[in-house]
């Protein structure tokens, strides 16, 4: 029998917990009901406390299925959510799965910045990428010059020497890694150039295999294998080719970057009909070091590294392309394992049509 001394410790820490300055939710996910809550999730919920009691939240439903395929881990994800009163509200979570009495929970902490934060953030991001950009498109242009007088000279040492001479062999390498150089900054000057959306039809494969193309160097360094695990026929998205690959070549090289040497870095696209429109899913999952819990949370702040090297721009700027594009980037990792990026992007639909700005350049 419990005794009241018990008792009254337990009505405290339920009363520390529903009045902590965070929003949380403990959620079961037979009837994906709410069945804790902190106050302050209800006021980010826009809901009065008896509104959010056994509210259910089904949109929960995806994550959790992602959680079961690793119930030690985390996701940080953005969801849109109904509301038993008719309104939407969009808001970032944390989630993670834990059991009590043999019963699983998950549990949600949902995630907010002030307003003058995050438009301060916003504002210091577009100036640094405006710089940056104009940096790079100079850089590149010098270079780009004279990269095309040394492939000039070393055409014609190569017709110059004999053939099957140790200095043409040797003349033929050089011209080969000045054309891949050339190449390189193609590539970079085409991320740098400022210029409209071009929404059209994509192939998810074909956007997969050029930003692979472009780390080629960086996988080949890091001797890192590359698993394809593609889903046949894949439908089309609607997107801008350019800005969406800048979204996956970020992708590709964290998990490049997460992995000390000899790992592994598995590609995996699916069609997920559950929801309205079906969705598009790749999945960028390497064996690295993972993320510890820590940061998780920070992911996304613009200028976040752990990396001596790191910019900290590659996954808020892939979050934001993938956001503009109608589509959700999650994360979800284990220290000491790796880390699962999933990016769902809904499927090409006749409506989207009207709105295909490079109708007229595709002919």
């Amino acid at each position: 029998m419990t005794s009241p001394a018990e008792l009254r410790a337990a009505e405290w820490y339920r009363a520390l917990l529903r009045n902590a300055v965070h929003g949380w939710l403990v959620l079961e996910p037979q009837q994906w009901r709410v069945v804790e809550y902190s106050e302050r999730a209800a006021e980010l919920l826009q809901l009065t406390p008896e509104e959010v009691q056994h509210t259910a939240l089904p949109e929960f439903r995806r994550v959790y299925r992602l959680l079961q395929r690793e119930p030690a881990s985390a996701i940080r994800t953005e969801l849109h959510l109904s509301l038993p009163n008719g309104g939407t509200v969009t808001l970032e979570v944390r989630a993670r799965l834990f059991a009590h009495e043999q019963q699983h929970y998950l549990w949600v902490a949902l995630l907010e910045e002030t307003d003058a934060q995050l438009i301060t953030e916003r504002l210091v991001l577009t100036d640094k990428l405006a710089l940056l950009g104009q940096l790079l498109a100079g850089i590149v242009h010098e270079i780009r010059n004279p990269l095309s007088a040394i492939q000039l000279n070393l055409q014609l040492l190569q017709q110059a020497l004999p053939e099957n001479s140790p200095e043409r062999t040797a003349a033929e390498l050089a011209l080969t890694g000045a054309r891949r150089i050339g190449e390189l900054v193609d590539s970079t000057l085409s991320f740098a150039r400022s210029s409209g959306q071009c929404i059209c039809r994509q192939d998810v494969h074909e956007l997969l295999e050029q930003a692979i193309q472009l780390l080629q160097t960086l996988f080949y360094r890091k001797n890192i294998q590359l698993h394809r695990d593609y889903a046949p026929e894949l439908p089309p998205i609607y997107a801008d080719a350019r800005q969406l690959q800048q979204a996956l070549v970020n992708l590709l090289t964290n998990a490049a970057e997460a992995i000390p040497e000899h790992g592994t870095v598995r590609l995996r696209t699916e069609l997920d009909t559950a929801e309205t429109p079906p969705m598009v899913v790749i999945t960028i999952e390497d064996n690295g070091v993972g993320i510890a819990a820590e940061d998780l949370e920070r992911i996304f702040e613009p200028f976040f590294t752990r990396k001596p090297n790191g910019t900290g721009l590659g996954l808020p700027i892939a979050r934001r392309i993938i956001a503009q594009h109608r589509g959700r980037l999650l994360i979800q990792s284990t220290p000491g394992l790796g880390t699962r990026c999933i990016v769902r992007l809904p499927v090409a639909g006749r409506e989207d049509a009207a709105g295909d700005s490079c109708a007229d350049a595709r002919g």
